[in-house]
């Protein structure tokens, strides 16, 4: 469960907030970016005004239009070493525009979007809080160390996360976990009729076992190992189907190609369905049987896992990251090694007959996501971390300026 916002970052604050977000790709790239539309969407409601700042368009424009008060699309938030002086100019005018708006908060999700939030908090009575969501780069760039210090508060999707940021110049006293939820209302179990229309329309039948992956194509993901486990379990399984849902990010997609190719043909002669990245994962999900997340790299915390979960289909996830934090009690049965088909295969067949040999597997992994990952639990903290460094902000501009006076 989301762990409450530590004490001293608490004040007792009931208006809006004026909360400025800082976003590269408005589109379904990744988890991050859905979690950070559900989240900002989620604060929107609950009456602050958000006025974001981003880098690319995507299928996400609508919705980020829908709650946002303004949209500034700027080149980049940092200097481009290919264009230094241009890239620099145009920071500085985005930060002069940012600043006009005057925000209670900067909020972001990258920390290379980290000077950008400071260059427009510095001077005035607004916080800069972090969402961490990415392991830090490494190696660390001076760059980055220099204004980890300035962040006044941090929230974290993991334990694990942000365990990883230790020594890096983030201070962790000024942090709090809240594991990634999602809106349960909208990822739901569906009813029969419902699954079996989206498996008529992706060519499957009723008694298919699908196994489902719904996630970015990378490497680090590890498709390649549930490829190969499926290959090892295909024999066994005469009606097992395995869907593969996912583009490359669009920043690394060149890179991605290979890979790609190489899953296609692991994968030749298998019943694989390849899917392009989809902006709405719900239906695929309901009808699934179980659905895999075999990533290799610490995942800080996968919605691969969570949604799944919400719509009553059980998790089949590799022990990395912030996974283990999700998948506790009962459900770390469901959790293997990482870069190991065979463990992947067993698992998966362990679940074959899950709907009629435990048939009320689904409504306890939908109760699990109702009682731990609460999206009105999650903006709790991210509200009250908000608000407590917000609160810290103004006091210290308060003390600043009253110091100024004394010194005259």
């Amino acid at each position: 469960m989301a762990t409450a916002a530590p004490a001293s970052l608490t004040i007792r604050s009931p208006g809006p907030l004026r909360i400025l977000i800082t976003a590269n790709y408005l589109d379904a790239a990744g988890g991050l970016e859905r979690t950070q539309l559900t989240n900002c969407a989620g604060l929107a409601r609950r009456g602050h005004r958000l006025d974001l700042v981003y880098v690319h368009s995507g299928s996400f424009e609508p919705d980020w239009r829908d709650m946002a008060e303004t949209m500034s699309q700027v080149p980049g938030t940092l200097p481009r070493r290919a264009h230094p002086l241009r890239s620099t100019f145009d920071v500085t005018a985005a930060v002069r525009r940012a600043r006009r708006l005057q925000p209670d908060v900067v909020y972001v999700y990258r920390y290379w979007d980290l000077p950008f939030a400071v260059a427009v908090a510095r001077g005035r009575p607004t916080a800069v809080v972090y969402h961490l969501c990415l392991p830090p780069p490494d190696p660390l760039p001076r760059w980055l160390r220099a204004v980890l210090g300035r962040v006044d508060a941090t929230v974290s999707v993991s334990r694990h996360t942000l365990d990883l940021w230790r020594d890096t110049g983030l201070d962790l006293s000024r942090a709090t976990v809240a594991l990634t939820a999602v809106d349960i209302d909208h990822f739901a179990p569906g009813d029969a009729r419902t699954r079996a229309h989206t498996r008529s329309d992706l060519g499957l039948g009723e008694e298919d076992f699908v196994i489902l992956f719904a996630g970015r194509i990378s490497p680090e993901k590890g498709i390649d190992v549930l490829v190969e486990a499926f290959g090892q379990l295909s024999p066994l399984l005469p009606r097992g189907r395995l869907v593969v849902v996912g583009s490359p990010s669009p920043a690394s997609s060149g890179l991605s190609s290979p890979y790609e190719s190489r899953l296609h043909a692991l994968g030749d002669g298998l019943p694989v369905t390849w899917l392009p990245r989809r902006a709405d994962v719900v239906p695929l999900l309901q009808a699934a049987d179980v659905a895999v997340v075999p990533s290799r790299w610490p995942e800080p915390l996968s919605r691969s896992i969570i949604e799944p979960l919400a719509c009553g289909v059980p998790v089949v996830a590799t022990d990395v990251g912030g996974s283990p934090e999700v998948l506790t009690g009962w459900l770390s049965e469901y959790l293997v090694p990482s870069d190991d088909p065979g463990a992947l295969a067993a698992r998966l067949q362990a679940l074959h007959d899950w709907r009629t040999n435990d048939p009320e597997l689904g409504e306890r992994c939908r109760q699990a996501a109702e009682s731990r990952l609460s999206l009105s639990d999650e903006l709790d903290v991210v509200e009250a971390t908000m608000r407590g460094a917000v609160g810290a902000a103004r006091t210290k501009r308060r003390r600043r300026r009253e110091a100024g006076h004394r010194a005259r």
